[in-house]
């Protein structure tokens, strides 16, 4: 089956539950407010298997959605190849790293020859690099399927601004508050304007690694696809602890999060300014009694509104699963609900007109948590690549297996701090 067809498919099926989820929640809600407590729980059952349809659609949606983008940027890479007959040197070098580094890693450690292929060819080309620095550079095709696939596991790379460091002492200016003007007659006297607020920004370096482990047969089948295995094991751990970091990362060998420093209710403009790693928070407080946490219709709105326009275009909300299913609940004043399904391939699900990405590793919804974020996230969070990936190989810890060790230096840090808000669910 095509990945159109697929992607066809899911739309349909994701358009079909969210049209029972309505029907079943609105039918949900006129119970509680009849008072008929047993229609109401059971029809709350209903919704929750309604609701986990939704979900699985949505969820399979995207990942097509984002298979269809990395699969268009492979085969942009190919039509950019094909339309260069010959290759150069610099790629002639890299390929036959690529060969060598593939019989290294199948090797298990038995051939030293590979070994010593790999460090002589890494001496030619500086963009490789030497395994002084511990282990050998991954062949740039198989880094750049590890990013791509990361992108698939987690929306990371795809919102915040990624630059490449070429040191660890990496800083970047930021102009918080532009330069002033005014206006004047043709004669009139031209006074000094106020000079721009200019901020520095330091990101925080840590190693990001994992640690794959495959078995000995695994690698003697020739079947078996050794780059896919590695890019695959990879990705998926570092867009969990990328993920992690940049939400909540104590700086200490790691990033440093959005939320370490607790976000305050100051607002942009607020005398004194807030520190340069505080973003502003809106309050979300539950209507129930007792009251507990959850998120109301009119926070979110006010959250849209609290960001500066010159941020909103390109504005994204960010939560994890079970936020959105809260949210999904959500109505405006005329009854519409506020979440809105995409029904059109490489669309994605709208809520209040912007954009939604699932990020797992958001908080829940709780007292005096921060379950949902909007805003221009390039905009206000810098994550910086320090050197490529680099591996080395471990086939003596754990007999009849090998394992790789891949790491990468990066830091993160509070990019601008008006250029995202976040909602607080609060009780009091």
């Amino acid at each position: 089956m095509s990945t159109f067809v697929e992607i066809k498919n899911a739309i349909d099926k994701q358009a079909e539950a969210f049209e029972a989820f309505m029907e079943t929640n609105d039918a949900r809600v006129k119970a509680i407010e009849a008072g008929n407590e047993s229609e109401a729980k059971e029809l709350g059952f209903k919704l929750g298997k309604i609701e986990e349809s939704v979900t699985k659609f949505t969820d399979i949606k995207k990942a097509l959605d984002v298979e269809m983008d990395l699969n268009r940027e492979r085969l942009e890479e190919l039509e950019a190849k094909a339309s260069q007959p010959g290759k150069t040197a610099q790629e002639k070098s890299h390929e036959a790293y690529k060969e060598t580094f593939v019989d290294w890693v199948r090797s298990k450690g038995n051939s030293p020859l590979d070994e010593q292929k790999l460090q002589d060819l890494a001496k030619k080309d500086i963009t490789i690099g030497t395994g002084s620095a511990g282990g050998f550079a991954v062949p740039e095709e198989i880094a750049r399927e590890i990013e791509r696939l990361e992108q698939k596991f987690s929306p990371v790379r795809r919102l915040v601004k990624v630059v490449r460091a070429g040191t660890s002492d990496y800083k970047e200016i930021v102009n918080i508050r532009g330069t002033t003007s005014g206006w004047v007659g043709e004669t009139g006297t031209r006074t000094a304007t106020a000079t721009p607020s200019l901020r520095e920004i330091t990101p925080t370096f840590g190693e990001l690694y994992a640690y794959p482990q495959v078995s000995e047969w695994a690698l003697d089948d020739m079947f078996f696809s050794v780059e896919n295995w590695l890019a695959e094991e990879v990705a998926q751990e570092f867009a969990v602890q990328e993920g992690t970091a940049v939400i909540s990362g104590n700086g200490t060998n790691k990033p440093t999060g959005m939320t370490n420093t607790t976000p305050t209710a100051a607002d942009d403009f607020a005398s004194p300014l807030r520190a340069a790693a505080v973003y502003e928070f809106v309050a979300s407080l539950g209507n129930d009694s007792p009251v507990v946490a959850e998120i109301n219709s009119d926070p979110l709105i006010d959250l849209i509104y609290t960001l500066n326009s010159a941020y909103r275009s390109g504005s994204t909300w960010v939560m994890n699963s079970n936020t959105t299913a809260s949210v999904r609940k959500l109505k405006d004043t005329t009854g519409q609900y506020l979440w809105q399904p995409s029904l059109q391939s490489g669309q994605p699900d709208m809520l209040l007109g912007y954009p939604i990405e699932t990020w797992e590793q958001m908080a829940d919804i709780a007292t005096n948590a921060f379950p949902v974020a909007f805003g221009n996230f390039r905009r206000g969070y810098l994550l910086a690549d320090r050197v490529g990936l680099r591996i080395t190989r471990d086939n003596v810890t754990n007999v009849g297996h090998v394992r790789f060790y891949v790491r990468r230096r990066e830091g993160g840090i509070v990019l601008n701090n008006d250029a995202i808000k976040w909602l607080r669910t609060t009780v009091a």
